[in-house]
């Protein structure tokens, strides 16, 4: 049932038919809960802290947590969406030093490369 709800979402084709299609399938507070959890997200890789992400959103640090969780030990859902609304030079840095760290170190395969080329400019 879950591949048959993303092959119905994949074939939205226009902005205003996903509109209408959150709001006929969700109620008002879950789109807000949705929209919350994605802007937290995108927070949290701009470097806000849970205090700042808390206060400016108006949630507890538990949701926070849940998103950040989520962000970087989920599926990578977040991660490669997120990564696709920016290019990968304003992506790249809007992600804080620490979190940036911190993915290299969850996905070292993909930063095969990168990290060699460092350990050899350091030399």
């Amino acid at each position: 049932m879950l591949n048959n709800f993303c092959a119905l979402i994949a074939e939205i084709t226009t902005k205003k038919d996903a509109a209408n299609f959150v709001r006929d399938l969700f109620t008002p507070s879950e789109s807000l809960m949705i929209t919350r959890r994605i802007e937290i997200a995108k927070m949290l890789l701009c470097g806000y802290t849970y205090q700042e992400i808390s206060k400016k959103m108006k949630v507890g640090s538990n949701t926070v947590n849940n998103v950040n969780r989520w962000l970087y030990a989920g599926f990578g859902g977040y991660l490669n969406e997120l990564r696709n609304t920016k290019t990968k030079k304003e992506f790249r840095s809007s992600i804080s030093t620490t979190e940036w760290l911190r993915i290299k170190k969850k996905y070292p395969a993909h930063f095969l490369i990168a990290n060699l080329i460092e350990k050899v400019g350091k030399k």
